[in-house]
């Protein structure tokens, strides 16, 4: 050991063995100078141990805590799992529907809608479609998968459409809104030149070019109703009942109609004579 100790100011010549006095001047020690040194190195240690005590350990910061993956739907097939998705995708739950998405890969790893899925969540839509596009307005009964199936060739690609035009809702969309659908605008068809279509061929026409004479019209007969003898004997069951009831010009109408339906019924035809003649009676009274 060499050099200079300092304790309380008084400092201790190790090289010299030179102990301070207490009249400021230092002398030389020997035995009882060197036991007296570690006796005033043992008081000097241990009033450094005191002073020197270490400072309590400070708390740990507090750190937020990580919030918790969301819980999938259990006991689905990949059918029920992926509509749920997209519904989930349709009302903007993405953190959910990411969490769907990754049960459905995980479940079933060559299903390819999973991957389909997590790149509409997760991708970029520019990269996606690309940066050429054209304006639309929404019609009443536009939504992002009808749009999507119309311009995009696949309803699937709704949720991704939405992300094209910054709508992290796509159940929102409004009829009047703008928005911008990924591609180039294509024109409409021209229209083909249509034929005027010929006049159809009435039954019983001839052609008067083919005989060398004017052509014959056949005029149509107007036909009857079919006979119907099940509700000819309905309509004179109500035929008799408005005649017993007094009601005589209702009964008629009523027997006249199951004639029609019926010409052959004797029995028809003879409750409509009798009815006649009661209505001409109580006319002839008035």
């Amino acid at each position: 050991m060499a050099g200079v100790l300092w304790c309380e100011g008084m400092g201790f010549d190790m090289r010299l063995g030179l102990i301070p006095t207490t009249a400021g001047k230092s002398v030389r020690g020997g035995p009882i100078a060197i036991a007296t040194l570690l006796a005033l190195l043992s008081a000097c240690s241990h009033k450094d141990a005191v002073e020197l005590a270490p400072l309590p350990e400070p708390p740990p910061l507090a750190t937020a805590p990580n919030p918790a993956a969301p819980q999938t739907a259990p006991n689905l097939n990949a059918r029920q799992r992926t509509a749920l998705i997209y519904d989930l995708m349709n009302r903007g739950e993405a953190d959910q529907a990411r969490a769907e998405a990754r049960r459905l890969q995980s479940d079933y790893p060559t299903n390819r809608a999973a991957a389909d899925l997590l790149e509409q969540i997760d991708g970029d839509p520019k990269a996606l479609f690309g940066t050429d596009s054209f304006a639309y307005v929404v019609r009443p009964g536009d939504t992002f998968p009808t749009l999507a199936a119309r311009f995009l060739g696949a309803g699937s690609k709704f949720y991704a459409l939405a992300r094209y035009n910054g709508i992290a809702v796509p159940s929102t969309l409004q009829p009047g809104q703008t928005i911008m659908i990924p591609g180039r605008q294509r024109d409409p068809a021209p229209l083909r030149e249509r034929r005027a279509p010929r006049p159809p061929r009435r039954a019983g026409v001839t052609s008067g070019a083919a005989q060398g004479a004017p052509a014959a019209v056949a005029i149509p007969v107007p036909r009857g109703p079919r006979a119907d003898p099940g509700r000819a004997a309905r309509l004179r069951r109500a035929g008799l009942e408005q005649m017993n009831a007094g009601s005589i010009g209702r009964a008629v109408q009523l027997l006249q109609r199951a004639t029609t339906l019926d010409p052959a019924n004797a029995a028809i035809a003879a409750d409509l004579d009798r009815a006649r003649r009661i209505q001409s009676t109580v006319q002839g009274r008035r």
